[in-house]
């Protein structure tokens, strides 16, 4: 037994049982935005999720127990609450939160919005564009992961791509830049001649639809939607960055989406790609560094803003459910960012 973690886990839950963690949050985090990244959120028992990439897929359960969690402690908003700030029409309440989900997976609109509209929260998803025209049931990228997962895979598959050497960065990142760059059809080629029967494992469509998203959009729903690049390919890696931005913006004209924002692919960012998609017309840009951001004061532009990617694992959970303790410690005590830092 490992009696320091233990202890740890004691007063970490006398802490935020005796409402002490709540009280010093209310009071620390005020003025600080949290900005919560999710991917998929999908039954237990559903053989899709038997398959998802665990560390980016929640349980319904556990989605339910984390939305308990932050209307316990958390102002929820939308992207029009941030404009209106940003307007200086009406300040935030206090500890605001804004809920995002990545990529376009269709439980995102099946098992996610369902539970944030009976609790009448507000949330964004930012899109991949490209995979409302994809036709194979599931995403290519996630084939691609899947696929990765097996063993020798990442030498094989990066030799496949013609690389004499891994690259250095990350070989998720090159690899689906290397595919981003091809037409559609053959991607599927590639992966069916060298990762055989991965893209076969999923029958049913994974993906958001234009049509659902319209009909979303018609029902004006709560659901905004921000842009994530178009093939979701690293930005970083893209040999057409701009053509990506500027087929998000394209997607977001056919929802008429009032607010434009984007999330960056796999995290992937450089200043001056923010300034690129300033200049594409997203005026809201956020990332995927885990802080939280000071909104006391709003310069302009509005700096990229940090967002925390929330698993369901032990970091969050005890005896295998979401753990308020838990889930206050990787929350509460994330540094908080200036909007105005260099």
């Amino acid at each position: 037994m490992n009696v320091p973690a233990v202890l740890k886990d004691v007063l970490r839950t006398v802490l935020y049982r005796s409402g002490v963690l709540g009280a010093w949050h209310r009071w620390r985090n005020r003025h600080a935005l949290t900005v919560l990244m999710f991917h998929r959120v999908l039954p237990a028992d559903d053989p899709v999720f038997a398959l998802a990439e665990r560390e980016f897929t929640f349980t319904v359960d556990g989605f339910r127990r984390t939305l308990d969690f932050v209307q316990r402690h958390y102002s929820v908003v939308g992207l029009d609450d941030l404009q209106a700030a940003f307007l200086a029409q009406r300040p935030l309440p206090p500890n605001p939160v804004l809920i995002t989900f990545d990529d376009g997976w269709r439980d995102t609109l099946t098992h996610a919005a369902p539970e944030l509209e009976r609790r009448g929260l507000p949330s964004v998803l930012f899109l991949a564009s490209e995979v409302v025209e994809l036709e194979a049931p599931r995403w290519w990228q996630d084939a691609l992961v899947a696929a990765l997962q097996e063993p020798g895979a990442p030498a094989r598959l990066c030799a496949a791509a013609g690389w004499a050497e891994p690259p250095k960065a990350s070989i998720t990142q090159a690899l689906a830049a290397h595919l981003a760059a091809m037409p559609e059809v053959a991607r599927r080629v590639w992966l069916d001649r060298h990762a055989p029967g991965v893209l076969e494992q999923l029958t049913q469509r994974q993906m958001v639809t234009l049509s659902e998203l319209k009909a979303l959009s018609a029902e004006a729903g709560r659901l905004a939607i921000g842009g994530h690049g178009h093939t979701h390919a690293p930005l970083t890696l893209s040999s057409a960055p701009e053509a990506e931005l500027q087929a998000s913006q394209r997607m977001l004209d056919g929802l008429s989406q009032p607010v434009r924002s984007m999330s960056f692919p796999h995290g992937a960012r450089s200043r001056a790609l923010e300034d690129m998609a300033r200049s594409c017309g997203f005026g809201w840009i956020f990332t995927s560094e885990a802080v939280l951001t000071n909104v006391s004061k709003w310069p302009s532009p509005v700096p990229a803003l940090g967002r925390i990617h929330v698993p369901e694992n032990s970091g969050t959970c005890s005896r295998g459910r979401i753990d308020p303790s838990r889930l206050a410690t990787f929350l509460f005590l994330r540094t908080v960012r200036s909007l105005h830092r260099p």
